[in-house]
């Protein structure tokens, strides 16, 4: 009801219903472009979280204010139909229906229901899907219903069937040849009627006793005579229209979506309210879908594209007719008409124009419109004209009348800016005019500040403090006032504050000095933006930038509107009727400042974690009908709130371990949400690496121990080992010590035994010499006797065994090895090598072999031979050096 007075009140203003049209709610349009789907979009719905689904021929489109996403299913069928239920997205197209899980605002995994149907019925198009207050979900296609209970599926074959609707715990589905049948979920139905209405029923709408049936040319009602039309003016425009959607709005209102017309807006007794097609605002005007979202605006899926019609806003925007109007800079309520100043000239409208028409004689660029007693001042590029019952006469011929202020006390007089200076015009009488002499230069912005003294802004650049005489004709002082950078400044007035600005900067003139100015009524106010005041004796003002404007009531924020004024040029006028008109580049919008009313929405968040340290936000606002700017500010890392942007996304990498807060507002009524998460530290301070450091640095020191036990063990084997050494070496040279001092006794004793042996054998032979040469008879027996005894004594092999024995302990088996050298050798052989070996002379030898030194030197001489000597080879050299 509230969007209902609006327009009636905009009606009471601008003119009659048919007048109406001319003002039409905001409509954002989606290209494909910008979707990132195909051209046409078949049905509409959103989630309890504020999150748009459209069913479009490439799949479905999720939307979250923000970012779009495309989202196929199984073989890419076209999507004809969507439907949020029971936490879950119901999707419907050719050959294929199921649903999507909700995963915290994320489609999840898809789930496929036509494949539990026989292969010959999975090439159904599911077309229409209706949800009953009981939570059973209707899957319509063509011929069938697939009736979906929890996860128990069913079919019913009613016959050809058009579009279901669900109303209460009943669906309502239009059967050809039929009738309407009332069907009370999987339970057998009831037919309204035993016969269809006049004609084929393409959509139904309404709850309740209030039903509407659209039909391809008209909509009717149901009630006890039958059914009947709803409205006779309905039924006029959409009779060649070709109805397609039909939706009853929370309002009462009634939209209806045409394949040849657009969209038609119907009051709740059937008035035309608005009409809506390309020609006005709509991308296309074949309408396949129609959705009132829970902010109450209208989503219209289209032939070629998507658009939002915003019925939610105290906004409302005059398209250019026939009749282009241009850039609107100044308007005004006179005498029953409405006129507005543009770039084009002057123009009117009253109760009986549907479009505006040029108030003749007035052409050109138009600055300013003021009413005065007298008529309605227009200040114009060629001139001043004062204009009356609809005829412009012009008073004052100086070009360019950009500002006028009246005077104290005269209520026929103004004070003019223009193109030229400052001029005074008199309204009344024959509207005389003169301009003030000693100030020549463009003047774009003058007001007063005391008793006749002015302020005065050139055009450009500058700034003056002008003072007047008391009749106000004649220049008394004009000072040029040393002021900040002013280049192309906007005068304004708040109260008794007047605010001069730039697009960069923002002062506050008091006394003829500038003094920087950053708050307005308590307001922080950023450079690019431009501050305007409201209506004379409120609180409500205006901040103006690039692509939006905000209202505030004081310092509370009422809304933000995505609208574009003319920068360089701002301008937002006050209207009788407590509506504000905005002066934009292509026509103007009314607003009305007590019909704002925030949306309820919530702000989305999600957090995401990829690789060892890397945070992701995406964040959203699902205010869907405008572009929200957004900043945020990760608490645990700094404290300084980022700069407002219209992305919805921030990474942070490499943070360090700690709890973290990471806070996101949206610039929509202070919307605000954080997520509180943990940073881990990385792996190589985690307790198990620090685990881990401990066990290793236990490990090492259990090494280095080790190591130093077994370096200090091998360092005690190696000393023990040279010890040993020493000790054996000790021992070796000891016995050979012993040994060579052994060698030294068996030597000598083998000297002394071969000495004694060679003594005694001489003594035998000589005592056998004498006893020969003995000639006594008698004695001859003994002698003989004697002489045996000698011999034996001479020969006696103990001797030898004796002599060999200690001659091999002295040089090492030094017989046996040359027995084994030479076997050809005797023992009486080896006897003469061993007295060779000992270095015995050949008279040594003698006694010992018991033999002449001549009988020695034969034996050496057949020992040569047997040693294979030639005469040159040195026989004792040879024996010794034997080994």
């Amino acid at each position: 009801m509230p969007r209902l007075l609006f327009f009636c009140c905009l009606c009471l203003t601008f003119g009659s219903a048919a007048g109406q049209e001319l003002l039409t709610p905001r409509i954002r349009s989606f290209s494909v472009a910008e979707y990132g789907g195909e051209n046409q979009n078949w049905g509409i719905t959103q989630s309890p979280d504020g999150i748009l689904y459209v069913a479009n021929s490439g799949g479905v489109l999720r939307f979250d204010g923000l970012h779009w996403s495309l989202h196929q299913l199984p073989g890419r069928p076209t999507v004809r139909t969507v439907q949020w239920a029971n936490d879950r997205l119901y999707v419907g197209g050719y050959g294929e229906f199921g649903y999507f899980t909700d995963e915290e605002g994320v489609l999840g995994d898809y789930t496929s229901l036509s494949t539990r149907l026989p292969a010959a019925e999975q090439t159904e198009e599911v077309w229409n899907i209706e949800v009953l207050t009981s939570g059973d979900v209707a899957l319509q296609s063509f011929s069938r219903l697939y009736w979906l209970r929890g996860d128990s599926l069913a079919v019913q074959l009613p016959g050809n069937i058009m579009f279901a609707h669900a109303t209460g715990d009943s669906l309502l589905v239009p059967v050809t040849d039929r009738g309407v049948l009332v069907q009370p979920s999987r339970d057998t139905g009831n037919y309204l009627t035993e016969s269809e209405p006049g004609g084929r029923i393409v959509a139904i709408a309404g709850t309740g006793n209030r039903l509407l049936f659209a039909t391809t040319e008209e909509i009717l009602t149901y009630g006890k005579g039958g059914y009947r039309a709803w409205s006779t003016e309905a039924t006029d425009l959409l009779r060649d229209q070709q109805i397609n959607r039909i939706v009853v709005l929370r309002d009462g209102s009634v939209a209806v979506g045409t394949i040849m017309g657009g969209v038609y807006l119907f009051t709740a007794d059937g008035r035309i309210e608005q009409h809506l097609s390309y020609g006005n605002g709509l991308s296309n005007n074949t309408v396949l879908a129609l959705f009132e979202d829970r902010s109450g605006n209208l989503w219209v899926g289209l032939d070629r594209g998507l658009d939002l019609i915003v019925r939610s806003e105290p906004l409302r925007f005059y398209r250019q007719g026939k009749q282009p109007v241009g850039a609107v800079y100044a308007a005004a309520e006179y005498g029953g008409n409405f006129y507005i100043g543009t770039n084009q000239g002057l123009f009117v409208r009253d109760d009986r124009l549907r479009d505006f028409k040029l108030v003749p004689g007035t052409a050109g660029q138009v600055w300013e419109l003021r009413v005065t007693p007298y008529g309605l001042l227009c200040g114009h590029n060629d001139g001043t004209f004062l204009v009356k019952d609809g005829a412009a006469t012009l008073i004052s011929d100086r070009s360019g009348g950009w500002q006028t202020i009246p005077l104290p006390g005269d209520s026929s007089r103004l004070l003019q800016a223009n193109y030229t200076g400052i001029s005074v015009l008199d309204c009344g009488g024959a509207g005389a005019e003169h301009r003030v002499e000693g100030l020549l230069a463009p003047i774009r912005f003058i007001a007063r500040t005391e008793r006749n003294e002015i302020l005065a802004l050139h055009g450009s650049r500058g700034a003056y403090r002008v003072r007047l005489s008391d009749d106000w004709h004649t220049l008394t002082g004009v000072d040029t006032i040393r002021s900040p950078d002013l280049i192309r400044p906007l005068l304004t007035r708040f109260g008794d504050t007047l605010l001069v600005q730039t697009a960069d900067s923002r002062y506050r003139y008091s006394a003829g000095t500038f003094i920087p100015v950053t708050q307005v009524r308590g307001v922080n106010v950023h450079p690019g933006e431009y501050c305007l005041p409201g209506r004379v004796g409120t609180q409500e003002w205006f901040v103006v930038d690039k692509d939006r404007v905000t209202a505030y009531r004081g310092s509370r924020k009422l809304a933000d509107y995505p609208v574009r004024l003319r920068y360089n040029f701002p301008r937002i006028i006050a209207l009788p009727d407590s509506t504000y008109l905005f002066c934009l580049e292509d026509g103007y919008a009314s607003y009305r400042p007590e019909e704002t009313e925030p949306a309820d929405v919530g702000l989305l968040l999600r957090l995401t974690r990829s690789g060892n340290n890397v945070w992701q936000f995406t964040y959203a606002l699902p205010a869907l009908d405008r572009p929200i700017r957004y900043r945020y500010r990760l608490l645990g890392f700094s404290d300084r709130w980022s700069t407002w942007s219209e992305l919805g996304e921030k990474e942070y990498t490499n943070l360090t371990e700690g709890d973290y807060r990471f806070q996101v507002q949206g610039d929509w009524f202070g919307t605000e949400r954080e997520i509180a998460f943990t940073v881990p530290p990385p792996w190589y301070r985690t307790v198990w690496a620090y685990l881990a450091y401990i066990t290793l640095f236990a490990g090492m020191i259990y090494l280095l121990f080790r190591e130093h036990t077994n370096r200090l063990n091998r360092q005690a084997r190696k000393l023990e080992a040279i010890r040993l050494r020493q000790l054996q070496r000790q021992r070796i040279e000891a016995r050979n010590q012993q040994l060579e001092e052994e060698n030294h006794r068996k030597s000598r004793e083998l000297a002394n035994t071969t000495l004694t042996l060679a003594k005694k054998n001489e003594m035998l032979l000589d005592l056998k010499e004498e006893l020969a040469q003995s000639g006594k008879k008698d004695q001859a027996r003994d002698a003989q006797k004697l002489l045996h005894l000698i011999d034996r004594n001479l020969n006696h092999e103990e001797d030898w065994a004796i002599f060999e024995s200690h001659f091999n302990e002295v040089h090492e088996a030094f017989l046996k090895r040359l027995r084994q050298a030479h076997p050809q050798l005797t023992s009486g052989d080896l006897q003469l090598a061993a007295y060779l070996k000992m270095d015995l002379s050949s008279k040594e030898i003698a006694p010992l072999l018991h033999i002449s030194v001549r009988g020695v030197e034969n034996k050496r001489y057949r020992l040569r031979k047997k040693l294979g000597l030639d005469g040159n080879d040195n026989l004792n050299a040879y024996v010794r050096d034997f080994q």
